[in-house]
């Protein structure tokens, strides 16, 4: 707890350093990697155990700071890790963002460099596609997946909100999309976190801020640009036959207060996954490690046992 104290009082003074549209430099505190030649920060808390680490994957806009919620308490069970993607959060961006599969590879090389040889992989919204597309490619070292109100393929068939319409829409363009994260207003930002959550009491000021500040910096249009002009263009019908040869177990967790993915598109990738358990999670919106961290912590810390009984029992 001392150690996450630190890196508040750190996230503190950034803020109070930075203006909004600069580049932020890192908190101290954060970890760091290099893969192809670019820093990718992380966030690492628990000390090192036997037995599966939880590696902890953000949404679209998001950035390490929206799972201390959950991690705070898995780090007495287990190592756990909260990456930021590349050009998202404190990570530096690709020369040219890509897709999907870019970020499955992501995965794969920061488990690879952090020795990991087991992991329980979560994921939120879009973090959530990257969990199961790194399942659906056969990670090795991945051991079982948690979907927390997952982006299906076909994400824009499913997309319930009229706001995250508007949003792909006008990223869609790079123009458009340069201007809107230029002229990004808090009070713009703040609408949209109300649209993630159902309780919006639980965003405290310091998260609204920093977010704020990550999501101006000059780079991060590129990646707004990049993932609205793929979720038209990728093959997601390829995607969904990969989803049908999934091995490890997978915990799709849905919120039924969710405005921007629904029951149905978790239904939908509930019926591609062969043997996936689908959990219904009641008063939660969008940005479900706000609105119930404690029913992730509790699913996580059943999948930590299931994974210990596992190497028990071999």
């Amino acid at each position: 707890m001392k150690y996450f104290a630190r890196l508040i009082e750190e996230l503190q003074n950034l803020v109070k350093i930075h203006r909004a549209g600069d580049t932020l430099t890192p908190p101290a505190l954060l970890k760091s990697l290099q893969i192809d030649g670019r820093r990718v920060s992380y966030l690492h808390m628990g000390l090192d155990k036997s037995g599966p680490a939880v590696l902890l994957v953000h949404g679209f806009g998001g950035f390490f700071m929206d799972w201390p919620r959950v991690m705070v308490p898995l780090s007495k069970r287990a190592p756990v890790y909260a990456l930021d993607l590349p050009g998202w959060g404190f990570s530096e961006p690709r020369d040219h963002a890509e897709g999907l599969e870019d970020d499955v590879a992501i995965i794969a090389e920061f488990i690879r460099q952090n020795n990991l040889e087991e992991v329980i992989l979560v994921g939120i919204s879009y973090g959530a596609a990257v969990a199961w597309a790194s399942a659906a490619q056969g990670i090795s070292k991945v051991k079982r997946v948690v979907l927390l109100n997952p982006m299906p393929p076909h994400p824009l068939r499913h997309l319930k909100s009229l706001l995250y319409r508007l949003i792909f829409f006008v990223n869609r363009f790079e123009f458009t999309a340069r201007w809107s994260s230029r002229f990004l207003t808090k009070s713009q930002y703040k609408w949209v976190c109300k649209e993630n959550l159902k309780n919006y009491r639980l965003l405290d000021s310091l998260y609204l801020e920093v977010g704020f500040f990550v999501l101006r910096q000059p780079f991060i249009y590129r990646n707004l640009h990049s993932h609205a002009k793929k979720a038209f263009s990728i093959n997601w019908e390829a995607w969904a036959g990969k989803l049908r040869d999934i091995q490890i177990p997978v915990t799709i967790m849905q919120g039924l207060d969710d405005k921007v993915f629904t029951m149905a598109s978790a239904r939908y990738l509930h019926s591609l996954i062969p043997h996936a358990e689908l959990i219904e999670v009641k008063d939660c919106g969008h940005a479900m490690v706000f609105d119930q961290h404690k029913k992730i912590t509790a699913t996580l810390i059943h999948s930590l046992r299931k994974e210990a009984l596992k190497i028990t029992e071999t």
